[in-house]
């Protein structure tokens, strides 16, 4: 399974939904990946309202359209700069689309003409980072839809992913990070954080800062940020904790908080 392209596959075949959104006559905007209630430029979110669109419909080229089903979101910045989001999905209850790149920060006026003509509005709230962790459960929380790493002092490398499916949900999965001469990291999926500035993000595991080597956009993949973290230090080893929470900072905003289990 290609992880990148499961959890774009997630957002553009309407997968990413936050389904304790009642369906409501105005339009709500939240981050797909944490369903917090800010969003940043170039990041992936989902609208929720009412009768947008009679089935489901999906984006299926590059560079993604503005239209889906009849239906279309006009984005209004702080700026007064109006234009179409491009999206990824529509449905009855839901759009998924990309916050334009250029989208002024501050609050934005939102317009969904659904299939039908009718106009359902709402606002969205645009800061310069908005850091969201995409979960294997899709609602924010629990494992975290991305890899571990295992590097051998002799250059080799093994992957597991840092989810297990649980039957009606998904659990973390373990991770050893042992031997000690070996080193381990985390290689994590969300929306929100590429636009930092040049101050380091940072990440915690148990409270515990880990180091954090890469974080920004994941080439070919509209909207899609991706976040390494490691290595590992390992006085994370044999806690016997069980999960504990990884949370990571985008210019001193911190992500949801997701579950990550160390042996």
């Amino acid at each position: 399974m290609n992880l990148r392209r499961t959890i774009s596959s997630l957002i553009l075949f309407g997968g990413v939904s936050v389904s304790g959104y009642a369906q409501t006559a105005t339009f709500t905007i939240v981050s797909a990946a944490n369903w917090g209630p800010i969003v940043s430029p170039a990041s992936i979110a989902a609208g929720f309202g009412n009768n947008i669109t009679n089935q489901e419909y999906s984006a299926l080229e590059q560079p993604l359209p503005t239209s889906l089903g009849g239906s279309s979101l006009s984005f209004t910045d702080s700026q007064k700069v109006q234009q179409l989001a491009p999206l990824f999905f529509a449905s009855a209850g839901q759009i998924n689309l990309l916050i334009p790149a250029n989208a002024a920060i501050g609050a934005a006026t939102v317009s969904a003409t659904t299939q039908s003509g009718s106009t359902l509005t709402g606002t969205a709230h645009v800061s310069n980072v908005a850091p969201g962790i995409f979960t294997a459960n899709g609602n924010g929380a629990g494992a975290p839809a991305g890899e571990a790493f295992n590097y051998t002092p002799s250059g080799t490398s093994t992957y597991t992913y840092t989810f297990l499916s649980g039957g009606s949900s998904y659990t973390t999965n373990p991770l050893s990070i042992s031997p000690a001469a070996n080193q381990f990291f985390y290689e994590l999926y969300g929306t929100g954080f590429r636009n930092h500035s040049k101050n380091p993000v940072e990440a915690t595991i148990n409270g515990t800062k880990v180091p954090v080597t890469y974080a920004g956009p994941v080439s070919g993949f509209t909207g899609l940020d991706q976040i390494n973290i490691g290595p590992l230090p390992q006085t994370l080893s044999g806690t016997g904790n069980g999960d504990v929470k990884l949370i990571v900072y985008v210019d001193g905003v911190p992500s949801n908080t997701v579950m990550v289990n160390i042996q």
